[in-house]
């Protein structure tokens, strides 16, 4: 590139090196942009990080030109780079060529399989075998471009099987694998890779350690080429294909030769070009001198023309400038005057807005709380009265706490879910349902009201079922706000019906009738009106019922009407329309029936509670409760204290900082807290591989769809909504922790399988660190001196959080993982070379036989040798038995 830039006197170029770091890489890219450079040419590090940034250079109208390797996306000026399907295919088809009616096995290791180089040379072999039977490809696996886990596959395949060519996606990679091959095989193994750099892959072909390398090219003087056609306007090819060519000992000694040449010749021009440029910078200077010299005397003897053209007339225009400029004053004082007043106004419709945002969004968490800490003991002493042996008078009480609480909570929830349908934002979950058995349930939840007020509540139905694709809670809460209005304005004995019927034509229709004082015909236009309320009862209510259950009916394409008010009572109507079409695929779900924890269901259910923890059955266990209400926070902690040990935090802030040193099992924390959220706290502990394997419960006021979502995408196990039951929350925590244990014991049954380890429901940090720590094992095992010291510095963790990580995966030590792993390799190690146990155990690194065969038996029960002898005995047992 410098080579091809020193031949054009118009170009400045300037080269950045990121060292490989795709961060430094990002902001290296940013600090170009806001250089307002002409044309940018990347070669991204990586796709996937590098894809934003040259997305934002090329939207800004910067011409970019990316190499080497492609972005995630389109928003590119031009590409150079090799076309790595046809290098993958050139592979095999040389081998095809060289290797012609020979029947050859393979073994590919392949880069990175998430990266485009590594997929497409993959692809494009496997394509270019297709035309080679006699070439088989045994096995492919992933070699991440890293030298060390290509070998570790070398030395793991070449034990289970024989191959005559390796293919590797890079040289290091196929050095890897060589470094690894069994010796005696290393005279007629065949290895190729890919690169064909001077001083690594053309210097080993050239040295006999690899037969053969592909050379990858970059194009460098040809980027250079395009970003001069680029920037002056001329036509030019947007994708640029670069092609290979093979090097082996056919051709290495030319090869290696030019490439003296080129480099003899690189540093002579680059001596040249130093040169050159030392003297443009003195011709230039010279040339900027004369160049203002003669700019200065110019504007000399121009001042002085118009200073003298100008004298006579410069009273007089500064005489009219004054006038116009204290116009100017006026008008630009008035302005600014009105500018402040139109901001002034601006800033308090803002300020108003935001305030009335921040109500609705925080008063579900600031009366949920309380609400908990009303509900729960009081819960919890009903559920226990016959224990306590209460009055019933403080039954009563307690029975009306919870009447009134739920009634807040209910209020509460028509808040929020009025500002959701105000601001467009409520969303339908539809479903099939007979709308006759949804009626039914809240018939029977008013039947004791009914009775307690004497009034002759029934439901009438032409059929038996009418099956309509409704939300079935927001239609819940329409029929239950009908109900409660009817029953306040009902007198006692009187009467009301719930009456469901069909025009047989778009609608199923439900009448709720009562024998109030009706609505009289001045307010009726009003009552749908939010916050309205009739001028009799301006005390019964918050004016947003009926409000609240149109929009829900409006939502479902649906209607809700006052069909007939007079002094004989009133008639409210429900229009469902029949069949689904008119919902969208994503509001039609498949809903799994549960008992719902809301208020409405909750006091149907506590007195079934059962305690589902016995005292002390988890002790052993730690829960850390991060709350920043002290009442709540001082509740939980008694409540489960008598099973767990408990700590506690008040924001995810301190949390954090206790996860350094605390280590619990599980984690229940608020959602909305000072400092650092719920959903912040969380996103922290989910990327931290110290902690990211941690249960988390979150616990929160908020209940909207997308909040839920939030929260188990960024992590939670469980999202449970205030107020909670105690029960529940209970349950929750004992299946997250026995849901751990049943983790850690499939971890520790596939610790030699990292495949089934990736498998595994398990955080991906989590999965990675597991492989690598399989992998890095199965490397080491048999070195007697690895060390679990070296092994966290392999890892990148101190030996506390190695220990603490790999004791909460696998409920072993280090320590233990690895003489485990040791002991279940020698057990196949064994039965193939059952002759010399010895052998066996410095294979898998004990320096001791004596102390390997004391293991051996501590772990499963039997001797080495009482261990070959029963499966040899199991053998031959088998082969007596087997059918001649």
């Amino acid at each position: 590139m410098r080579v091809e830039a020193s031949l054009y006197s118009d170009i400045k170029l300037t080269i950045l090196n990121a060292d490989g770091i795709n961060k430094k890489q990002n902001i290296q890219i940013q600090q170009l942009i806001n250089m307002g450079v002409d044309l940018l040419i990347i070669s991204p590090n990586e796709s996937e990080p590098i894809t934003k940034i040259a997305e934002e250079a090329y939207n800004r109208g910067i011409p970019t030109i990316i190499i080497d390797r492609k972005i995630n996306s389109d928003n590119y000026t031009a590409y150079i780079g090799a076309n790595n399907y046809e290098i993958g295919k050139n592979v095999a088809e040389y081998l095809g060529n060289l290797f012609s009616n020979q029947r050859k096995s393979i073994l590919e290791i392949r880069g990175l399989d998430k990266s485009s180089p590594g997929c497409d040379r993959h692809q494009g072999f496997l394509k270019g075998l297709e035309r080679h039977p006699h070439l088989q490809m045994k096995a492919s696996e992933e070699g991440q471009w890293l030298p060390e886990i290509a070998g570790a596959i070398a030395m793991t395949k070449f034990k289970e099987d024989s191959f005559d060519i390796v293919f590797a996606h890079n040289d290091v990679m196929a050095l890897g694998a060589r470094k690894f091959a069994p010796k005696e095989q290393l005279s007629h193994l065949f290895f190729v890779g890919v690169d064909a750099l001077p001083s690594l892959g053309i210097k080993k072909v050239y040295e006999g350690e690899l037969q053969a390398s592909f050379i990858y090219p970059t194009g460098g003087n040809l980027a250079i080429d395009l970003a001069i056609q680029i920037l002056h306007h001329k036509p030019y090819i947007r994708i640029n294909e670069l092609e290979t060519s093979v090097v082996d000992e056919s051709n290495v000694k030319v090869i290696q030769l030019q490439q003296k040449q080129v480099l003899n010749q690189q540093s002579t021009i680059n001596k040249q070009i130093g040169k050159i440029e030392a003297q443009n910078q003195e011709y230039n200077d010279q040339r900027t001198l004369l160049h203002v010299t003669l700019i200065s005397l110019f504007l000399l003897v121009v001042a002085a023309l118009w200073l003298a053209f100008y004298f006579v007339r410069i009273n007089k225009k500064n005489h009219e400038l004054a006038i116009k400029n204290a116009a100017i004053e006026r008008q630009k004082k008035e302005l600014e005057k009105k500018n402040e007043q139109i901001l002034e106004m601006s800033k308090k419709v803002e300020d108003a807005t935001q305030a009335k945002l921040t109500f609705f969004t925080n008063i579900s968490h600031e009366i949920r709380t309380p609400l908990s800490l009303i509900q729960a003991p009081v819960r919890t002493m009903m559920t226990q009265a016959h224990k306590l042996n209460l009055p019933s008078s403080v039954n009563s009480s307690l029975n009306l706490i919870q009447r009134n609480t739920d009634r807040l909570l209910r209020m509460v929830n028509q808040l929020m879910d009025f500002r959701k349908v105000e601001l467009g934002k409520a969303d339908l979950s539809i479903s099939k349902v007979n709308i006759i058995d949804e009626c039914k349930h809240i018939y029977q939840s008013f039947m004791p009201l009914a009775q307690q007020k004497n009034i002759d509540f029934h439901l009438e139905k032409e059929e038996t079922r009418y099956d309509v694709w409704i939300d079935v809670d927001k239609i819940d809460k329409v029929l239950f706000n009908l109900l409660s209005n009817a029953f306040k304005f009902t007198p006692k004995d009187g009467v009301i019906v719930i009456r469901i019927k069909t025009n047989h034509d778009k609608y199923v229709l439900i009448e709720i009738s009562d024998s109030g004082p009706g609505i009289s015909h001045k307010e009726s236009g009003n009552i749908f009106e939010p916050f309205y309320q009739q001028s009799e009862h301006r005390s019964m209510g918050t004016g947003i019922g009926l409000s609240l259950s149109k929009g829900f009916m409006k939502l479902h394409h649906g209607a809700l009407a006052l069909s007939k008010s007079d002094s004989q009572g009133s008639i409210f109507t429900i229009s469902i329309p029949k069949g689904k079409e008119h919902f969208s695929t994503k509001q039609i779900i498949q809903i799994q029936q549960e008992i719902k924890t809301t208020p409405e269901t909750n006091n149907l259910y506590h007195n079934k509670e059962k305690p589902l923890l016995t005292n002390n059955s988890h002790k052993e266990n730690t829960v850390l409760i991060v709350e920043d209400d002290i009442e709540l926070r001082e509740y939980l902690t008694n409540l489960l204290d008598e099973y767990f040990f408990v700590k506690s935090a008040e924001n995810g802030k301190i949390a954090l900082e206790m996860l350094q040193e605390e280590h619990p099992d599980i984690i229940v924390t608020d959602l909305m807290m000072p400092e650092l959220n719920g959903i912040e706290m969380t996103k922290k502990i989910r990327s931290n591989l110290e902690t990211c394997h941690l249960p988390l419960i979150m616990l929160t006021a908020k209940s909207t769809q997308d909040q839920k979502i939030e929260g188990i995408e960024t992590g939670a196990d469980a999202y449970i909504e205030k107020p909670f039951t105690t029960t529940y929350l209970l349950v929750r925590i004992r299946k997250l922790i026995e849901s751990r244990a049943i983790l850690r014991e499939y971890h520790k049954n596939n610790m030699l399988n990292p495949e089934m380890i990736k498998q595994s429901n398990q955080n991906p940090l989590d999965k990675k660190f597991l492989s690598n720590l399989i992998l890095m094992v199965e490397s080491k095992y048999s070195d007697a001196n690895f060390s679990v010291e070296e092994c966290g510095r392999q890892l990148g963790l101190s030996r506390i959080h190695l220990y603490r990580k790999v004791k909460a995966l696998t409920d072993y030590t280090p320590s233990e993982f690895i003489n485990k792993y040791r002991l279940r390799k020698s057990k196949d190690l064994l039965l193939k070379q059952h002759s010399n146990i010895n052998a066996v155990a410095f294979e898998v690194g004990f320096s001791s036989a004596a102390y390997f065969t004391k293991k051996f038996k501590e772990e499963y029960g039997m001797t080495p040798s009482q261990f070959i002898e029963q499966r040899g005995s199991m053998r031959s047992i088998s082969m007596e038995t087997k059918p001649r």
